[in-house]
């Protein structure tokens, strides 16, 4: 009876352990996909994908062989990405400050999306996978900043986003990557290039305003304007009859008036040009007294005054015109008599004038001062007596030069005027130059 009792217990048992390890082997044959994970299944062999060595699951269930096979995940959900660029250069070359959030993810379609993000993103954390994502939409960012103006930027903000997300959508792919969307949140610039853009456009939008309620004031105020005239054009034509015959009654007045005034004038005229008249034959007498005395007092003095200056300086003048006349006179005969004399009669001359001439030189040799002088003597007294006579030999050489361009011999030229009481002619061929 208790053998009985406890084999219940034991097929229980048995049976409790066949479904454990039943459970355990389909836990390991069998995979779960939730709906935002791809699972990844290694080892895989056959197929169009042999080559791979890899199949995709994703939201399901599928059998693997436990050791044979691996299971590796790669999470679908999204991840929101900050991109911050900072003195990013737009075209213009202004740097600007763009702050802008994407929402990305593993892309698992197409089929090559999810092959690149099996081979690049397979084993990545989170972390990881995201700071990939926002340096490849930070390079794209930047590149599509420096095609456009910051006013482009700014003010289309939606064109700027399809434009980064064209160009940043095929990048990602090449990752692996999804993008979802991208938004721009703050674009700034440090020189304020955008804040005085934006006072500009303010100022213009404020300028147009302020002149399309000046028109419409214009407008109110002409057709006021039209209204008062109007009116003014009806009191106008009211009191028109009143004012053409006040008008009468003024012309026929002033013409009264004119005739009376037009008779005082023409006497009053008259009178005026009678001693006009007067007036002016006694200027005339006037001006003929005024122009007989300065006649008698300057004109007259001065004119016989300039007559007795002529005069005087005529009769300096003479003396000097006379003693040129004679000195002219002169030297012509003197150049005659030179003339006469021939080839030699310039030589002549000169030897006549170098006996005047010697004592004159003898003298300007006399004045030369010798500030300091040596005198270097063999003992005999002979360099003292050297020195005594250098001013004579400097007279001498002077002289000596002096004759040698006229072509005159200096000794022949002292001899003769050693002989001064001799004749001219003696002294004359004397002075004669020597043949060379």
């Amino acid at each position: 009876m208790g053998e009985l009792g406890t084999l219940p217990l034991i097929i229980g048992g048995v049976v409790a352990l066949a479904i454990l390890a039943l459970v355990v082997t389909l836990k390991n044959f069998i995979v779960l996909v939730r709906p935002n994970m791809v699972a990844v299944i290694t080892g895989r062999s056959g197929g169009d994908e042999a080559a791979k060595n890899y199949r995709f699951v994703s939201g399901g269930r599928t059998f693997r062989i436990p050791v044979i096979q691996d299971v590796s995940y790669l999470p679908l959900t999204t991840m929101s990405i900050p991109v911050d660029v900072k003195d990013a250069p737009s075209k213009g070359y202004i740097p600007l400050h763009v702050r802008a959030i994407a929402n990305v993810k593993i892309a698992s379609t197409p089929s090559e999306a999810l092959h690149a993000a099996a081979e690049r993103l397979l084993g990545m954390r989170m972390e990881e996978m995201s700071r990939l994502a926002e340096e490849t939409l930070t390079a794209n960012l930047r590149g599509v900043l420096s095609r456009m103006t910051p006013e482009e930027a700014n003010y289309d903000r939606e064109a700027f986003e399809r434009e980064i997300a064209s160009e940043a959508k095929m990048e990602l792919l090449k990752l692996g990557f999804a993008l979802d969307n991208f938004k721009i949140q703050q674009i700034s610039d440090n020189a304020g290039y955008l804040d005085a853009v934006g006072k500009v456009k303010t100022a213009e939008v404020v300028k147009n305003a302020a002149v399309a309620q000046a028109q419409q004031l214009s407008e109110t105020q002409q057709r006021e304007a039209e209204a008062r005239r109007a009116a003014e054009v009806a009191r106008a034509q009211a009191s028109l009859a009143i004012a053409e015959a006040q008008n009468l009654l003024r012309v026929r007045q002033a013409e009264l008036n004119r005739e009376a005034e037009t008779a005082e004038r023409t006497a009053a005229v008259m009178a005026q040009k009678a001693e006009v008249v007067a007036q002016q034959s006694m200027e005339v007498e006037r001006i003929e007294l005024q122009r007989k005395r300065l006649q008698a007092d300057i004109v007259e003095p001065a004119e016989a005054q300039r007559k007795q200056a002529e005069q005087l300086a005529a009769a300096e003048a003479a003396p000097i015109r006379e003693s040129g006349r004679a000195q002219a006179e002169v030297l012509e005969l003197l150049f005659a008599q030179i003339a006469k004399g021939g080839p030699d009669g310039m030589r002549v001359f000169m030897a006549e004038k170098l006996r005047e001439m010697l004592p004159v030189v003898m003298e300007t040799a006399k004045d030369i001062e010798v500030e300091r002088l040596v005198i270097v003597d063999n003992g005999e007294g002979g360099g003292v007596a050297s020195a005594a006579s250098q001013r004579a030999n400097a007279a001498y050489a002077m002289l000596e030069s002096l004759a040698t361009r006229f072509g005159l011999n200096i000794d022949t030229v002292i001899q003769g005027a050693l002989k001064s009481g001799a004749g001219k002619e003696g002294t004359a061929a004397s002075a004669a130059p020597e043949r060379p």
